[in-house]
């Protein structure tokens, strides 16, 4: 073969076409969960997303969305398509990477086109495998047809990789050094997408110095050293202390030189820029060609970084989405460093349950002020004793997150003695003793072994490997588990006995299991695979071996190790080491070789290269696309859109609408900012709300939406002022009475009220009282038309509540200001919160809660009792039957992951309760109508129904007389109860696996199963499960 250059061209070429339209025929048309919304909506309007920011990414996009129809779901689908497009990019990359590496390992000439035929298929071959395995990996297809930042931030690391390559082909000619320069700004530019980008630095560094200078021991070990540093450099010096030198200039110039804003960094910009000239000439007249390299490289970085000047751009225009609102150099440099989400220590820090000796200063915060910048407070750290710290801290997470390290780190017996103190204390609160046994327990501190141990059992083996086997092993379901229980998110092979043997439990899953398309198989083999052409280059390939190598470790376990995470994410991680399997895709590719080389049939080797890669495209890429295709194909999916859309119209015109997470978040601003969808809402997270920016942001108009009724003024909760206001009984007020909530509010946010003295001697703010109280205007309230008018004479004339809590954050306090302005302006902004927010951030008014879907609206009305806030049944009904929108679900097809589950699972539950109202209240047609509807929009072919649930839809319809449809799904519940109870006796776990009280639960529903089919006379099932109900519960 003559013209190879060509044909493996046209291949990377073809494999970027073929991957492009797998992910086009499986790419979601709408916006998918997550933080997919929020790029998506800043795409479409340039807008400023969390910290730190892709500003690349969001450039891009808005190129994609010009190709869009305007408002429409076409802006979803033209930014998914990005991901779509770097993804399929990457794939090219990784054919084009994997056939150089063929090349070198069959010693062939990197820039000969005339290669021996057989030798040309197995190169090509390699190259296929390996693309076409990176095509249908698990993780990489996930991010490939969703609007996230990880397929874009993939594409540029494979660029980067294969730029080095191109590099090598050509490294005596005088030119060579521009491929080093193009990879310097790709990285730049990558930095602008992800900070992964820059894990692929060592691998390169290394690679270079191997091809430059040589393989000796001192040029690997100058390669180390420099790949770290420059690394290091990257991540703790250029990223941040651009940002923070330039924010320290800014400072002089406005405070001391009454300049303008960003003035300071425009010199500082022009300090570079000419320092980078003065360095390029004098290398130059100097003859110092690797000097100028470096300065170069240094220069294109900092060019490809400069795409956070459209962060500061668009910020100053005042988007609706304005993350932090980093207009300035001082809130820029807190935006890229990602101050509000704190840090985690990984050279020394305390463990999880240390106890903080003192607080020490590290700084000063600054503000934007009126023409200078504002010293706000102090940034400070917790101080602790060198006892309660360790070397490499591993659990060193302060929240609830920290339950969870005793089952990782062999401490199991304090995991139990905690639970079980905790369940004590409950049953007796005012057992003095049961509370110091439990705030010993607690205080048991873990030593170095237990640290490293949670390192390497759940970091390591957990967060890493186990993501690695689902990529190239197998899968056993999308369900997450903090535990590590053996039913959920395992690794699995397909080899029953196997599967069977590691983790003590049957592998043969019962009906209600069966729905879960994630449960995927590959038998090993990509595996072995890829472990034969590890083998195989690091014979014939050594040092490339070891580049390729230290790429994989880089991307993949260092990550972990840096991000030092914590039990319980609120959310699977295997996309943060997706770099780490896309180089092990190359290894299964180079098993062609492998395999080629095990036959070495000198006569037929052309068959035998064709065999070779039929082979491993079987076993690898094959089998993987077709085992994943169905968990990975969203091309019917409308999920985010429709829940977006159920809980906006859950809401009455005008409203103020709470909300927490990503998921309850994210969609509806997508529905909002793109396709126009009830914009007179004003929707605000409540993880947002303590931050200053996003409580002066609720001020002013966005979209239809008027600026909010607040009565503290905006200089009272500035960033450092009652970030945090404690209660303390001055001893002056009646702590059984209830006071005005303005009035509680003023003293709070009074300059001249700062009695409480903190353990420094600093005087802050407090509140007095903890029962509150809101006068009502009844005819107000009337007058907003939202309350039914048989709740008139249930108007209260004052509400009445306690906080409930010791201390209040600046969010608390800016909700309640909300609250009190909106009574005292006439009630005329309906205020809701979504029923997932979770009862924690109701501020304690439960009481006054209406269920109205997927809200609860604040009413001054007090709820039923035993209602659950469902007081108005007609509503929920329409809302249920007529309002809401189920997102392609009711085709019975679509592939709900676990996060995806957690609204229809309430749905579900909002169904039953309201049908069952209604069957109690004569409304029979109406209540079997609700169960109807409700199997038919969720089919449980997606989901099966909880069985306690399925078992009340079928009382129901005994109640309406639908006897069948009673007898059909009494009788899936009995079955599936019976089925459970014989699949987890094969269970062998013990301890915190144990699956006992999984089985005890369903016996339970064995029995009430019998006793319900007995209640309705339904004899011959009662007799059934009686029996049933009899031989579970003797073995038990």
């Amino acid at each position: 073969m003559n013209n190879f250059k060509r044909i493996n061209t046209i291949g990377g070429w073809l494999t970027f076409i073929v991957a492009l339209a797998v992910y086009i025929l499986t790419l979601e048309p709408s916006v998918s969960l997550w933080d997919c919304g929020e790029f998506i909506s800043a795409s479409y309007r340039l807008q400023v997303v969390h910290p730190p920011g892709a500003p690349l990414f969001l450039m891009l996009g808005r190129i994609f969305t010009l190709f869009a129809e305007p408002g429409t779901n076409e802006v979803a689908i033209a930014v998914n398509m990005l991901s779509a497009v770097a993804s399929a990019a990457t794939v090219m990359f990784t054919f084009w990477i994997t056939t150089h590496f063929a090349k070198k390992i069959l010693k062939l000439d990197l820039n000969t086109s005339n290669i021996e035929l057989s030798s040309a298929i197995a190169i090509l071959g390699s190259g296929l495998v390996a693309a076409l395995s990176v095509t249908f990996m698990d993780t990489f297809w996930f991010s490939a047809v969703e609007a996230e930042v990880y397929a874009a931030s993939s594409c540029f690391m494979a660029l980067a990789f294969w730029a080095i390559l191109k590099w090598e082909r050509v490294k005596d000619e005088p030119t060579s050094d521009r491929w080093i320069v193009f990879i310097a700004y790709v990285i730049g530019l990558g930095i602008g997408l992800h900070l992964l980008n820059l894990l692929v630095v060592p691998a390169i560094i290394l690679y270079y110095f191997i091809n430059k200078f040589g393989a000796s021991r001192s040029n690997i070990l100058k390669a180390t050293a420099i790949g770290l540093g420059s690394i290091a450099l990257l991540q703790w010096v250029v990223i941040p202390k651009t940002p923070e030198i330039a924010a320290f200039f800014d400072r002089i110039f406005v405070n001391s030189f009454g300049l303008p804003f960003n003035s300071g960094v425009l010199f500082f910009l022009l300090l570079i820029v000419l320092a980078i000239v003065f360095g390029l000439r004098y290398t130059i007249r100097k003859n110092k060609p690797m000097a100028n390299l470096v300065i170069l490289c240094y220069a294109f970085i900092m060019l490809g970084f400069s795409s956070y000047s459209m962060v500061v751009i668009r910020s100053i225009a005042g988007p609706a989405i304005n993350m932090n609102d980093p207009q300035d150099a001082q809130s820029l440099l807190s935006y890229i460093n990602r101050e509000q989400y704190g840090s985690r220590p990984l050279i020394s820090g305390p463990y999880w349950n240390a106890q903080p000796t003192g607080i020490i200063e590290t700084g000063k915060n600054y503000r934007r002020g009126e023409g200078e910048y504002i010293v706000t407070g102090k940034k400070q750290e917790y101080e602790f004793d060198s006892r309660s710290t360790t070397f490499l801290p591993r659990m060193g997470d302060m929240s609830e997150k920290s339950d969870y390290y005793p089952i990782w780190c062999d401490m199991d017996d304090m995991f139990y003695s905690i639970r079980s103190l905790e369940q004590k204390v409950q049953q007796d609160p005012t057992n003095a003793d049961l509370q110091e046994q439990l705030k010993t327990a607690k205080a048991t501190k873990p030593s170095f072994g237990n640290n490293m141990t949670f390192m390497f059992r759940y970091q390591l083996g957990w967060m890493y490997w186990r993501y690695f086997m689902w990529n190239f092993v197998g899968r056993q379901n999308d369900l997450q588990n903090v535990t590590g229980n053996s039913q959920q998110g395992n690794w699995i092979s397909g080899i029953t006995g196997f599967d069977e043997w590691r983790l003590r439990a049957p592998q043969q899953v019962t009906s209600q299991m069966e729905y879960n398309k994630a449960r995927n198989v590959y038998y090993f083999l990509p595996l072995i695979l890829g472990i034969l052409g590890m083998i195989v280059m690091f014979k014939r390939a050594k040092m490339d071996f070891y580049a390729v190598l230290v790429m994989f470790v880089f991307t993949g376990i260092l990550v972990v190790i840096y991000l030092n995470q914590p039990p319980m994410e609120p959310r699977e991680r295997d996309y943060t080491n997706v770099g780490s399997y896309q180089v092990f895709c190359i290894w299964i590719g180079l098993s062609v070789l492998f395999l080629v080389d095990l036959v070495k049939n000198k006569k037929a080797k052309t068959i035998t290269a064709l065999g070779a890669t039929a082979i491993a495209l079987f076993a690898a890429p094959f089998l993987m696309g077709s085992q994943n295709w169905d968990d990975h194909d969203r091309s019917d999916r409308y999920l985010g859109i429709s829940f977006a859309k159920n809980y906006l119209e859950s809401c009455e015109k005008n409203a103020i609408l709470f909300t927490n997470g990503d998921n309850d978040t994210y969609p509806l601003w997508y529905a909002q900012n793109v396709e126009g969808i009830r914009t007179d809402i004003r929707i605000i997270n409540l993880s947002l709300l303590p931050t200053e920016w996003y409580s002066s942001a609720l001020r002013k108009k966005v979209f239809d939406s008027e600026p909010l009724p607040m009565s503290i003024p905006a200089e009272s909760i500035v960033a450092g002022k009652r970030d945090y206001v404690r209660y303390m009984d001055n001893r002056t007020l009646d702590q059984n009475q209830f006071y005005p909530l303005d009035q509680v509010l003023g003293f709070m946010t009074d300059d001249s009220k700062t009695e409480f003295v903190t353990s420094r001697d600093e005087r802050e703010n407090y509140f007095p009282v903890k029962n509150f109280s809101i006068e009502v205007d009844k005819e107000a309230v009337i007058k907003t038309g939202y309350l039914p008018a048989g709740d008139y004479d249930k108007i209260v004339d004052k509400m009445r509540w306690n906080i409930g809590k010791n201390a209040l954050h600046k969010g608390d306090i800016t909700v309640l200001d909300i609250i009190a302005t909106n009574a005292k302006n006439g009630w005329t902004r309906p205020i809701y919160w979504t029923t997932t927010t979770g009862s924690e951030v109701y501020m304690n008014m439960d009481k006054y809660l209406r269920h109205n879907g997927l809200t609860y609206q604040l009413l001054p009305v007090e709820r039923q009792p035993n209602m659950r806030g469902m007081d108005d049944m007609d509503k929920l009904y329409n809302t249920l039957m007529n309002v809401y929108v189920w997102g392609n679900m009711d085709k019975g097809t679509l592939y709900l992951d676990d996060k995806a589950q957690l609204v229809p699972q309430n749905l579900r539950q909002l169904f039953v309760s309201v049908a069952d109202y209604h069957s109690r209240t004569g409304r029979l047609d109406s209540a079997a109508n609700m169960i109807d509807k409700c199997f038919a929009s969720m089919p449980e072919s997606l989901l099966p129904m909880d069985l306690r649930l399925k078992a009340a839809s079928a009382d129901i319809y005994y109640r309406c007389s639908q006897i069948e449809k009673g007898d059909k799904y009494l009788s899936e519940v009995g079955d599936a109860a019976f089925e459970e109870v014989q699949y987890y006796n094969k269970f062998k776990t013990k301890g915190i696996q144990s699956v006992e009280g999984d089985k005890r639960d369903n016996i339970e529903i064995l029995r009430n199963v019998a006793a319900a089919a007995r209640a309705y006379k339904r004899d011959a099932l009662a007799k059934k499960y009686e029996d049933l109900y009899t031989q579970v519960n003797i073995a038990y």
